[in-house]
């Protein structure tokens, strides 16, 4: 592992593929701070999460169910985790020039694709049962869903360098 040639990839780096996983980081960042404040309000550090006007919306409701605490602890704080792999994994390695190897794109993309199985999951959960809306969890869903197309073309890429 080289460091400073990752370092020096990573700040300056102009590849296709760093430009678009520097794209699914700053979306991870951004769910990140999302669900982070879903968490304290899930801990008891906000008390109250403010809600965009109309009788659907309801944070406190679907952000304090039953089923966001359903793993024994608040659903915010695994997505908030996810979030912090993505970027994470984003950022592994530099690029293929300074030595990441195509593995990284592949758990990735699983990451991903983990994010937006759960972001269906809860959204399907919010209408059918909640019959609430969160727009925390809606904005954290409509950030997982734009990754997708960044990460499908690294995946792609990678499955190319893996099968030669």
């Amino acid at each position: 592992m080289h460091v400073d040639a990752i370092r020096r990839e990573l700040r300056d780096g102009r590849s296709p593929s760093l430009r678009r996983r520097r794209w699914i980081g700053t979306l991870a960042a951004l769910g990140l701070a999302d669900f982070a404040i879903i968490s304290l309000y899930q801990i008891g550090v906000i008390r109250h999460l403010p809600d965009i006007p109309g009788k659907v919306f309801d944070s406190d409701k679907v952000n304090a169910s039953h089923k966001a605490y359903a793993m024994g602890l608040p659903d915010g704080t695994t997505g908030a985790a996810l979030y912090a792999l993505i970027l994470m994994l984003a950022s592994a390695g530099g690029s293929r020039r300074s030595g990441r190897h195509p593995i990284f794109e592949l758990v990735l993309g699983g990451a991903v694709i983990a994010g937006v199985a759960g972001a269906l999951q809860y959204l399907h959960d919010m209408i059918r049962h909640q019959e609430r809306a969160c727009p925390y969890c809606i904005a954290g869903a409509a950030l997982n869903f734009a990754m997708v197309p960044f990460v499908a073309k690294e995946v792609a890429g990678a499955a190319r360098a893996i099968g030669r």
